[in-house]
Parts: C-alpha cells; sequence; structure tokens
C-alpha cells in the first residue's frame, strides 16, 4: 500500500521530471516545489493557527497570571479561549511534519533507482550487475558487488550512465527499459555519498542543509513574532523540538544518503523561506484587517451603548418632568373646584348669615390657594 499510494507516484513524477529536464539536480528541484504546491492548503492553515496562537499569547499569559492557583479552572478558560478565537495549539506545528513521508519515500526512490525509476526487476538487475563492464566499474570503485543490487542501486545507476552504450551493445533487450540518467549536477556527482571524515567539497553540502534548515525555521519563527505583536519568551517545548530536529537530521542524513537528498533539503528549505514570507504577508494583512474590523465593531458597540444610557436617562427626566407637572395640575384642578363649590354655596345662602359665610369661605379659599401654591 505504502508502496502503489506513495512511492510509486513520486517515482513516476521525478522520472517524468527528469525527461523533460533531462537534469537529476533540477529534477529534484522541481519535484521540491512541486511538493510545496501540493501541501500548500494544509502549510496555509497551519501558517494561520501558529499567528492566531503567537497573538493569543498576551491573553494566555492573563489566564495564568489569574487563575495561578486553580488549574482546573484555568484549564476550562482556556478551553473556552481557543474555542471563541477558534484556534489550535498542535496545529501550528503539525505542518512542519509533513515533508517527512515524502521524504522517506524519496529516499527509497533515490536508494533504488533501477527498482522505483526504470522498474527493472530483480532478475533483470542481477543480468546488468554481472555484465563485465559494470562489474569492473563497480570494484574500481569498491563496491560491494554482492549487496549493490539493494543498499547502492544509486552507485549502480551511475555506473549504466558511464558505460550505457556498451551496456546496450551487450543486453540490447534492455533497451526500452533502461534510462541513461546522468547525476552531475553542478559539477556535483549527486550519487556519492559525503564521508565525515573526508573533507572535500561533498563534505560541506550536508553542513549546507543544516545551516539553511535551522535559518527556516529561525527566520519563520521571527516572522510569526512580528506579526503576534508579543514574542513567547518561554516557547512551547514542541517548538524548541523542531528548531533542532530539522537540521540535526538534516545534517545526519546528509552524510547517511547520496547528495541528492540534502539537494532537496536544501531545496526544501529555501522554498520554505520563500513560502513562509509570503504567507506572512498575507496572514499579516489578513489578521490586521480582521483585527481594525474587531476595534471599529468595539467603537461602536461603546457609541451604541453611550447612546442608549443618554436616552434612556433622557427617559428619566422626561418622566420625572412629566410626573411634576401631573401633580401640579392636579392640585390647580382641586383648588378650582372647591373655589367653584364655595362660590355655589353663596348664590344659595340668604339672610343676615350670608356675611359670615362669605368671610369664612373667603377665609377657606385663601387657604385652598395656599395649599395648591404648595403643592406646586
Amino acid at each position: 500500500m505504502w508502496n502503489s499510494l506513495i512511492v510509486q507516484p513520486i517515482s513516476w513524477l521525478l522520472r517524468t521530471l527528469y525527461e523533460l529536464t533531462s537534469s537529476y539536480g533540477l529534477a529534484i528541484i522541481l519535484f521540491t516545489l512541486i511538493m510545496k504546491f501540493v501541501f500548500l492548503p494544509l502549510t496555509m492553515k497551519g501558517k494561520k493557527s501558529m499567528l492566531v496562537m503567537q497573538r493569543l499569547n498576551p491573553k494566555l499569559k492573563e489566564l495564568e497570571a489569574k487563575y495561578k492557583n486553580d488549574k482546573e479552572k484555568y484549564n476550562i478558560e482556556l478551553q473556552k479561549l481557543y474555542k471563541q478565537e477558534k484556534a489550535n495549539p498542535l496545529s501550528g506545528c503539525l505542518w512542519q511534519l509533513i515533508p517527512f513521508p515524502i521524504m522517506i519515500a524519496l529516499f527509497d526512490v533515490v536508494r533504488r533507482p533501477l527498482t522505483n525509476l526504470m522498474g527493472l526487476s530483480a532478475e533483470q538487475i542481477d543480468l546488468i550487475i554481472s555484465n563485465a563492464t559494470i562489474s569492473e566499474a563497480l570494484i574500481a570503485k569498491g563496491v560491494d558487488i554482492a549487496t549493490v543490487a539493494k543498499q547502492s542501486q544509486i552507485v549502480l545507476a551511475n555506473a549504466i550512465h558511464e558505460n550505457f552504450d556498451a551496456l546496450l551493445r551487450a543486453l540490447p533487450e534492455l533497451g526500452s527499459t533502461l534510462i541513461d540518467i546522468d547525476f552531475t549536477f553542478l559539477g556535483i556527482n549527486l550519487s556519492l555519498t559525503p564521508s565525515a571524515g573526508i573533507l572535500n567539497i561533498y563534505w560541506f553540502i550536508p553542513i549546507i542543509s543544516g545551516v539553511l534548515s535551522w535559518l527556516g525555521v529561525f527566520i519563520n519563527q521571527k516572522l510569526t513574532q512580528g506579526l503576534g505583536g508579543t514574542a513567547d519568551q518561554n516557547p512551547q517545548q514542541q517548538n524548541k523540538m523542531m528548531t533542532m530536529m530539522g537540521p540535526v537530521m538534516s545534517i545526519w542524513f546528509g552524510f547517511m544518503w547520496p547528495v541528492t537528498i540534502s539537494i532537496y533539503w536544501i531545496s526544501n528549505s529555501l522554498f520554505g523561506v520563500a513560502q513562509d514570507v509570503l504567507l506572512n504577508l498575507y496572514y499579516g494583512k489578513k489578521l490586521g484587517i480582521a483585527d481594525e474590523l474587531k476595534s471599529r465593531k468595539g467603537i461602536e458597540a461603546k457609541k451604541a451603548e453611550a447612546k442608549e444610557r443618554a436616552a434612556l436617562k433622557a427617559d428619566n427626566q422626561e418622566d420625572e418632568k412629566d410626573t411634576r407637572s401631573n401633580l401640579s395640575n392636579v392640585s390647580r384642578k382641586k383648588y378650582e373646584r372647591l373655589k367653584k363649590q364655595q362660590q355655589e354655596q353663596r348664590r344659595r345662602m340668604s339672610g343676615p348669615d350670608a356675611d359670615e359665610v362669605t368671610e369664612e369661605a373667603d377665609s377657606g379659599e385663601t387657604d385652598d390657594a395656599k395649599g395648591a401654591n404648595s403643592d406646586d
């Protein structure tokens, strides 16, 4: 399943690129670039999550300070914050693991080009090794013929390239299957494996690969911190591991495998830096717009709240004014009603007691008027 789903498609793609470019090194570089485009959606998702997490650092520190003595409450509030901000603390670094399955499959393709790129069977490979011209070339290079078919097919493929015409004359039946792969790229033979104990140009290639791998991670972290607003002074353990794991593996594999692998790793690091710069520019602008909209909404919400409070205050003042006005009207009506009743009594009254009643009425009218004015 692994071979049919991963190794065979990679083999077909690499062979197609070599046939188009006639350069094994350029085919590896183009293969790396294509893989970057294939996994771009996942990379973008991981990058966005990483930037969101970086921008949450101030809030995370506030939660730590607020609930430093209550871990259970802290975890609850932390999950609420992640849900509210749609953040995933793990997805930011998972995208960095994407190249590794592809790289493992590429290792197999590079290690066994006769099996994967040319599609030769074990019997056909043994027939090639038994050819006098090829076997002499391998022995001259100090290659163990007994294990070359399983462990050093790339060396065998290079020997085939150096003696391609002679091999075709001896084995014409393989003419439609064999591929003349030229491993020379920028003056370097990509089929050779660097030795840690021999200082030459090949020794520097894994070192360059490791340095570029570290530099890519370093630049990515700096770009992320620049967009996150506040740098995390206590990076998570997983980020430390990712910072060192890539460079260490790059150097180690560089001295264990042919130079082809280091060329792939160098290309992956360079394309990764360019990709990180572009994605940080894209998400920096996008998140900046989102922050601006969020800020505007916050300001508008505060204005609306202030306006609502002012309207409520105005309504309360109007209600108080209406209440005082109603009380004043009630007192005035009461006074007028009493005055009317007294006048009616005067008209009905007759006789010598009218003057006395009139004086009492006038006195009562005056008291009622005073009461009404007091109510006003």
